[in-house]
């Protein structure tokens, strides 16, 4: 029987989705923007405030209460069969002048709670800190100088801004905000960057300068450049991750492109990963040094047919391992997944780009890649497995505006790309390949440049391949419905 606290989100659903939703993440800078200028140089002011009321169902797929009865989204933790809110808020400054700039964006973001929120609290309180809503601090940070009046063609950059070298088609290399330092430039239309990029720098309890002193480190090189192809962009990159936290030296090779032929937007990309993983514990409890060789691609064509109709199709492929018992690693690790950030099949508040225990994806991710025994070679927080099973998926859908509504409706299938070592390491004997179906449905309607509200229904139906690893009671269908809404200037 369907329980009061379902039925009554059937009809808020029900409700929401006949007024309102989102298919579009709003831009950082609004229309309204404050600028205060000087001789030498232009401050602008811009922010936004995004309030989203998750009605979360089942994020188990389960009735009873199991250890994995919870989600994790950027602002904290999400539970079950309850009501929370989470934010972000930013306020953001740019700055320019004669060869440099500089932009900063404070940001708060976790779910709302007293002590969190409310700094007028007095300590002594029980659970009090007498300095609450201490989250909010600088998220972003880009400075940079242009060298080009001294005969350079070169800028400088440095910070903890976005950086990213597939975000314009499936995001399953890199995209993140680790602190870097950089060159980029152009010569004709060809533009390129160059970075070295710092996801942890920690010596850990080791006196500084003895031989272990980096065992907790973590850098990343990359290269990347992007030049136009008739009425495509095609961008080859490289990335070098020196992840001595997981005891790996492995390189990326790829290349996405993107653009438009006639009516259609094709996007496409492939990453190539080869390298080695040092210290892996194999089969029968062996420490071997292991081989890296994993490969992913992703593929995708929007037809744009007016306005209100643009429909599309695509999927992506990501190596699963077959064998723990051998010294070759050929699950793909990415550096950053961040499939939730694409403009394809990225869904800000999908279901499976959270961070879900029971299937082992990450936050911003769409990949399963925390299954298994085994730390692999990366993974966002070093958190994916020499055993992941990787995934392979088919989905279609349509978008458009009518107005001043908006909306984004797709079905994804998804599919373990291989089982073998995921069955060695879980002592299954036969996990199906089928992990689930997600539906999301997102609505908007912008009221103003400044304000919108939306709705985003997502719902996952949980494969054969969820009760083979967690039990036969896993097989509920989780449906996570957020209320979306967004002020920027």
């Amino acid at each position: 029987m369907v329980s009061l606290k379902k039925e009554f989100l059937l009809v808020f659903v029900a409700l929401s989705l006949s007024l309102v939703g989102s298919t579009q993440v709003l831009a950082e800078i609004g229309s309204g923007k404050v600028s205060a200028k000087s001789s030498d140089i232009d401050i602008s002011i811009f922010g936004h405030l995004k309030v989203f009321p998750h009605f979360i169902s089942d994020p188990d797929f389960n009735d009873d209460d199991t250890p994995y009865d919870f989600l994790l989204s950027e602002a904290g933790t999400l539970d079950n069969d309850t009501v929370s809110v989470a934010h972000e808020f930013r306020l953001g400054f740019l700055g320019k002048g004669n060869n440099w700039s500089f932009m900063s964006i404070l940001e708060s973001n976790f779910v709302f709670d007293k002590n969190n929120t409310d700094r007028g609290a007095r300590a002594g309180e029980p659970l009090d800190s007498g300095m609450t809503g201490e989250d909010f601090g600088i998220e972003k940070l880009e400075f940079t100088y242009n060298f080009s009046d001294y005969g350079f063609p070169v800028t400088l950059e440095t910070g903890w801004n976005t950086k990213h070298l597939d975000w314009e088609t499936g995001a399953l290399c890199y995209l993140d905000d680790h602190p870097y330092v950089g060159l980029k430039g152009n010569f004709n239309d060809i533009s390129w960057e160059l970075l070295s990029a710092f996801v942890y720098d920690n010596p850990g309890t080791s006196p500084v300068g003895s031989d272990d002193a980096d065992a907790l480190d973590w850098e990343i090189y990359t290269l990347k450049f992007s030049m136009p192809v008739a009425t495509m962009k095609v961008a080859p990159f490289y990335a070098y991750s020196d992840n001595q936290a997981r005891e790996s030296k492995v390189s990326y090779f790829g290349i996405e492109t993107y653009g438009k032929i006639g009516i259609l937007s094709p996007k496409a990309e492939i990453v190539y990963a080869t390298g080695d993983r040092d210290d892996l514990p194999v089969g029968g409890g062996d420490i071997e040094d292991a081989d890296v060789e994993a490969f992913a691609a992703f593929g995708y064509l929007e037809a744009n047919l007016e306005p209100s109709i643009n429909p599309y199709l695509g999927g992506y492929y990501i190596q699963g391992d077959n064998d723990a018992s051998d010294d070759d690693i050929e699950a793909f690790n990415a550096i950053t997944n961040a499939a939730q950030y694409t403009h394809t099949f990225g869904m800000t508040n999908g279901f499976m780009y959270q961070y879900v225990p029971v299937i082992g994806t990450h936050i911003y991710s769409n990949s399963p890649s925390m299954l298994g025994k085994n730390s692999g070679y990366g993974g966002i927080s070093n958190s994916a497995s020499a055993e992941s099973p990787g995934m392979y998926s088919f989905g279609l859908g349509c978008k458009g505006a009518v107005g001043d509504l908006t909306y984004k409706t797709q079905l994804q299938k998804i599919y373990l790309e291989e089982t073998g070592a995921l069955e060695e390491v879980t002592g299954v004997s036969d996990i199906d390949d089928v992990l689930g179906w997600q539906y999301d449905l997102l609505l908007t309607y912008q009221f103003s440049d400044h304000f919108s509200i939306g709705n985003c229904i997502s719902i996952f139906e949980p494969g054969d391949a969820v009760e083979d690893l967690r039990g036969d009671d896993y097989d509920e269908t989780a449906i996570m419905d957020t209320i979306e809404m967004k002020w920027k200037f």
